[in-house]
């Protein structure tokens, strides 16, 4: 914990002393500096910067003076508070400074807690919509992000390839993953001007953009993952009837021959003698 309030400001010794305090109210200076593992004077010096920050409380005036700590969740509180002001100032004064650009571009993440964190970012900073196209694995990190944009009035549209279960948003359900071809990908789009593509696959890599053009292209193609679901619902075997299992005969036009046979492996005896053509052209042509 004493990191942990470093990283929230605290100097080490602070942390130290917050901490004894809490766990031994009323404690004297000498008291707080035998828990706290600190040099007496130094206490005393830290005590008064507490207290001039509303950290702690002097409770007597006599001597020995006597100190209590104030709850966590009303310093923490008050430092949240501020922290977000700031960062809402500062946010707007940089604004005011940046030269403007005159095309959105992109920029690349490498590895997977990189993603994790800008993906949960960017849900949490929505305004109004977002869409996401995710293994079912995925949108467990992503499940408390999402329920709270959902509980404040924000469209969720998700597109799940598993099983989940996300109270207010709009869910289209996909195939397991393991009857996914093409790899654990994650499609982010957020307010129509923010997307997020990944490969979860090792390697990770992501790409971030405020692009129009290629916003509009996640967003397209979440809306179709979207689309294609709601229709193999309703339609499921009609469509099998008529373009195999798993869509195979139609999937298999367009995918190229390593995909193709990854698909064939997943649907098995319920192709045809399609896989093989393709195949063989790929030989051919080699």
């Amino acid at each position: 914990m004493i990191e942990r309030l470093a990283e929230l400001g605290f100097s080490s010794q602070e942390a130290r002393v917050y901490l004894a305090l809490l766990q031994h109210p009323s404690a004297t200076g000498y008291e707080v500096a035998k828990i706290a593992g600190l040099q007496r004077a130094n206490v005393y010096q830290v005590l008064s910067g507490l207290t001039d920050r509303g950290v702690v409380d002097r409770v007597s005036d006599g001597t020995p003076g006597r100190f209590v700590a104030h709850p966590p969740a009303a310093v923490l509180g008050r430092i949240k508070r501020q922290t977000a002001e700031r960062a809402d100032s500062l946010i707007a004064d940089l604004a005011a400074v940046a030269a403007p650009r005159e095309q959105a571009g992109f920029f690349s993440l490498r590895d997977r807690e990189s993603v994790i964190d800008r993906a949960a970012s960017l849900v949490a900073e929505a305004r109004t919509r977002v869409a996401v196209c995710a293994w079912a694995d995925d949108l467990e990190w992503l499940a408390p992000g999402l329920r709270a944009a959902a509980q404040s009035g924000r469209q969720v549209v998700i597109n799940v390839f598993g099983e989940t279960e996300i109270d207010g948003a709009d869910v289209y359900r996909h195939e397991a993953p393991s009857r996914t071809v093409g790899g654990q990908l994650l499609m982010l789009a957020v307010d129509f001007d923010t997307a997020l593509v990944a490969s979860l696959d090792e390697p990770v890599g992501a790409v971030v953009t405020e692009h129009p053009a290629l916003v509009g292209l996640v967003e397209k193609v979440i809306r179709d993952e979207a689309y294609l679901a709601a229709i193999y619902q309703r339609f499921g075997d009609q469509l099998e009837a008529e373009f195999g299992t798993h869509l195979f005969r139609l999937r298999t036009r367009l995918l190229p021959p390593d995909r193709a046979e990854e698909l064939f492996s997943i649907v098995g005896f319920g192709a045809d003698d399609t896989v093989s053509e393709i195949l063989s052209q790929e030989e051919e042509q080699g």
